[in-house]
């Protein structure tokens, strides 16, 4: 039978041990008996046993936990450390994790009992002391040897019983314990095991009492020098430890941890061994992969950190150090976030990992870190827990890779995709965007548009495209074509390039389809819709329009023709055909130079080509020689040609036959110069003639005067006033051939422009002009400066004035000379209060030698050069006079004659 372990609760052990010890692993009081406190009153838990003891017999100045288990079973004094006056008489057995004492005061008289405050009632009911102090008391003058003796005989007694019971208590302990638990006697044999090392060798109790703990299992030793030397070892009570590995019969590995201590009587002999076979298989697994792992994290790319339980750094590798910038020694015992984080780091995700490592879990996150340059770059960091074999965690595993790269470039793919959703939600075309199982992705607002959606794009996310194609089908014309063509579509899978489509209301759509792919799988189809009405009326418009202007080149009379940038024919209507004597098969793809322009005349063309070239447009005139060898004149209007995508391809022109205008022209030029020289002619006959006439007028201007002063005396009063109508007759005479010779110079002189100032013509006028001192000759205002002739300048002002002073009737006579500035001409006023002029003459006076005066000396010539002149500058001149008050005319003259 096995025996049955014994229960006792802390109340009951306290009654029965009310001097015990309990210490903890480090030697830390962890409990004591009531009674003990009121012998050392100033005990407290947690404090060191050997603050407050020693330990008398055997001797040990300086307990440590290793010392203590060599004590083990084995009557032991300790005594007060202060006063060394009161001893504790007992031994130490293991406990748990730590050790028990059990004693009792070592009194030998009741006063001792009284002095350290004690009472029958602080013992133990069974502690024999109080009977042996109360003999002793009685008979303790009679027979002091007798009262040690008894108190000896008591104490081994208590000791027995409490060994017994502590062996109790051990046996129930090591039958408990997970590990094995071996009693050996002194040579190792076998007397008693656990179940647990039944389990560790694979044999029951039976098999294994008797046999040495050297000849098998984890503790085996095959060499026969090594097991004499353990077992001598073992005579002298040597405590061992080791490790040893063993394969069991199904091939799996285990790792043991051995320790074994010797068990010694009072006289120190080794009577036992105490062995305990730990199973570390776990623990060596996990050294061995953290070896592993820290020779994968030594060379890993990755960086590389390990911490304790706390978020102490232990460790790092080479690429933690590459990337921060810092040492080994500046990581050790410092939290990573102390050197890594900066004023940047998000505060929520330090947060976060202060919590994780706080709880002991994993972590995932990316966050900004600083290197010791403080340059910024993102990582990211994914850790976890490390636990030991009684999931405890004790350290931290993590990594860190730079993301700074890739984050740029999701920054970039989120800003891309926010732009193409921005393209996207203000396409003129509607986009729907679906994944391959025909889920809505995106829609734009004018895709709702179209359709008569009413709902907000954002809203259609994840509906179904087959069902929205079948509710909307009606809008086609043709619904079960509509769908029957989609389903072809996600059939072949190919892309569709704007394939028209009809709506019954009329409007006509594109639709455009493109698969979507990632790699080699297919992701989803972007749809696109775009409203082709306008357009299509618009190119249905532009055909019209050409068909009807294409007629129009067909018919006109002007010659098409329309040529590359090299001068090949490609098109020709058949008025050009007509023109050119050639069909129009013959003009196609020919040199247009080559076949109508001489090669005296190429150069013009293939300058005015090289203009249209580079996109001038230009009008010529060029002589060319049609198929039948006649010359003819075409006059060319030729502008760029382009292509729709701007580019200059050619140049299109229109050629007009000019070849009869062009022979009139000719005509005219023979014409003119023919009357250029008659002109000439009649210029150099009209100063003959002028020469001619004037020289007889002067001959008897001088034969008159010479009479009249040889015979003054003998002429009566009648033939001196024949005399004088002679000499006036031919002074008119003179002034007539004067103002003919003039009149004649207004057309045929040649004009020479220059500067004139009208104010010094003026005055210079009124200085040849005889002006009586009855007349007063006005300037309103400066005349202005103006670039023109000075001979006929002099003649019109002079004219007018003249004529406004020869015929003023009154006293006082004022002649007013005035202008007037316009935008385009000067407007002149020549004003006297003269006899003024008839209305029924006031066209006649500007004829050749139309007078109305019977002045002698008017010739009738002065107005008309004066119109002469006022019409070669093609302006008007006209008057507005009243008889008896005076005459204005007005002179208006283009500025275009001359400049300001």
């Amino acid at each position: 039978m096995s025996e049955s372990p014994i229960v006792i609760n802390k109340t009951s052990f306290n009654n029965i041990f009310p001097f015990h010890i309990i210490i903890d692993e480090d030697l830390k009081l962890k409990s004591f008996g009531t009674s003990l406190s009121k012998i050392y009153p100033k005990l407290a838990i947690g404090e060191v046993f050997s603050t407050y003891f020693n330990i008398k017999r055997p001797l040990i100045t300086t307990p440590t936990p290793q010392n203590i288990k060599s004590i083990f079973n084995q009557l032991v004094v300790i005594t007060d450390k202060k006063s060394n006056e009161l001893s504790l008489r007992g031994q130490f057995e293991p406990h748990e994790n730590g050790v028990l004492f059990v004693g009792s005061p070592w009194l030998v008289s009741m006063d001792e009992m009284v002095d350290n405050k004690l009472t029958i009632s602080d013992f133990a009911k069974h502690d024999p002391l109080l009977d042996i102090l109360h003999v002793l008391k009685n008979q303790e003058i009679k027979n002091q040897e007798l009262e040690e003796l008894l108190e000896t005989i008591n104490n081994q007694k208590k000791e027995l019983k409490q060994d017994k019971e502590n062996l109790n208590i051990q046996s129930l302990v090591a039958s408990a314990n997970k590990n094995g638990v071996v009693l050996t006697n002194a040579i190792g044999d076998i007397i008693w095991c656990n179940k647990a090392y039944e389990s560790i060798v694979n044999m029951t109790s039976s098999k294994i009492i008797g046999k040495n703990i050297l000849s098998f299992g984890p503790c085996k030793i095959t060499g026969t020098n090594k097991k004499k030397k353990i077992l001598e070892d073992f005579r002298k009570g040597i405590i061992f430890e080791g490790e040893k590995n063993i394969v069991t019969k199904n091939n799996k590995k285990y790792y043991y941890k051995t320790t074994k201590q010797p068990i010694k009587n009072e006289q120190g002999e080794v009577i036992n061994y105490f062995a305990v076979i730990e199973d570390i298989s776990v623990e060596k697994e996990r050294e061995e992969q953290l070896l592993l792992l820290s020779s994968i994290a030594e060379k890993s790319f990755s960086a590389v950190i390990i911490t304790d339980e706390k978020g102490n750094t232990e460790w790092v590798n080479q690429s933690l150090l590459n990337m921060t910038g810092y040492t080994f020694d500046e990581f050790i015992e410092k939290k990573p976030g102390e050197l890594l984080h900066g004023p940047e780091s998000c505060p929520n995700t330090i947060s976060y990992l202060k919590e994780q490592i706080k709880n002991g879990e994993a972590f995932y996150c990316e966050m900004l870190h600083y290197t010791k340059s403080k340059e910024k770059y993102w990582v990211r960091l994914n850790g976890q827990s490390i636990h030991d074999k009684n999931g405890k965690v004790f350290k931290f595993f993590a990594t860190m890779d730079d993301i700074t790269i890739e984050k740029e470039h999701t920054e970039q793919i989120l800003t891309s995709e926010e732009r193409l959703n921005s393209l996207i939600a203000n396409l003129q075309s509607g986009i729907l965007l679906e994944d391959e199982n025909r889920k809505i992705i995106l829609v734009n607002k004018k895709f709702c548009d179209l359709f008569g959606i009413p709902l907000e794009p954002h809203m259609l996310k994840d509906f179904d495209c087959e069902v929205m194609a079948e509710q909307s089908k009606d809008f086609f014309k043709n619904p079960d074509a509509f769908l029957n063509r989609i389903k072809d579509i996600l059939q072949k899978k190919e892309i569709v390039i704007t394939e028209e489509i009809e709506l019954t209301d009329g409007r006509s759509l594109e639709r455009s389809f493109i698969p979507m792919h990632k790699g080699e799988k297919l992701v989803g189809y972007i749809w696109c819709y775009e409203d082709v009405t306008l357009k299509k009326r618009y190119y249905e418009n532009i055909a019209k329009e050409r068909e009807k202007y294409s007629n129009i080149i067909a018919n006109m009379n002007m010659g098409l023709l329309e040529v590359d940038k090299h001068d090949i024919i490609k098109l020709a209507n058949q008025s050009f055909s007509n023109m050119s004597g050639y069909s129009i098969e013959e003009l196609l793809e020919k040199k247009a130079t080559d076949l109508f322009v001489k090669d005296t005349n190429k150069s013009i063309i293939e300058n005015k080509t090289k203009e249209r070239n580079i996109g001038q447009s230009n009008s010529y005139e060029v002589p060319i020689v049609n198929k039948y060898g006649e010359e003819k004149y075409w006059m060319i209007s030729g502008a760029p040609n382009y292509n729709l995508n701007g580019e200059i391809i050619g140049s299109i022109g229109i050629h007009l036959d000019i070849t009869e205008q062009k022979k009139l022209e000719l005509q005219k030029e023979q014409l003119l110069k023919r009357l250029e020289t008659q002109n000439e002619r009649l210029n150099e006959y009209a100063h003959m003639v002028s020469h001619d006439l004037k020289s007889p007028l002067r001959s008897i201007h001088s034969l008159i005067s010479w009479v009249k002063e040889d015979n003054m005396n003998l002429f009566n009063e009648t033939t001196m006033n024949y005399f004088e109508l002679i000499e006036d007759k031919v002074e008119k005479m003179d002034n007539l051939i004067q103002g003919i010779l003039t009149y004649s110079k207004v057309d045929s002189n040649k004009e020479i422009k220059e500067k004139i100032d009208l104010n010094e013509i003026v005055q210079n006028c009124i200085k040849i002009i005889h002006i009586p001192e009855n007349i007063n000759v006005n300037i309103k205002k400066e005349l202005p400066i103006i670039e023109t002739d000075l001979f006929r300048m002099q003649q019109l002002f002079q004219n007018l004035i003249s004529n406004a002073v020869n015929y003023i009737d009154k006293k006082e006579g004022i002649v007013e000379i005035d202008y007037q500035e316009h935008n385009k001409e000067y407007l002149f006023s020549i004003k006297d209060n003269g006899q003024g002029i008839d209305h029924k003459y006031q066209r006649k006076i500007f004829d050749l030698f139309q007078t109305i005066s019977e002045e002698e000396q008017s010739t009738g010539i002065g107005l008309s050069i004066v119109k002469r002149i006022v019409d070669y500058y093609h302006g008007t001149i006209w008057l507005e006079s009243s008889l008896g008050i005076g005459t204005t005319f007005f002179i208006k003259l283009p500025k275009n004659h001359g400049k300001t």
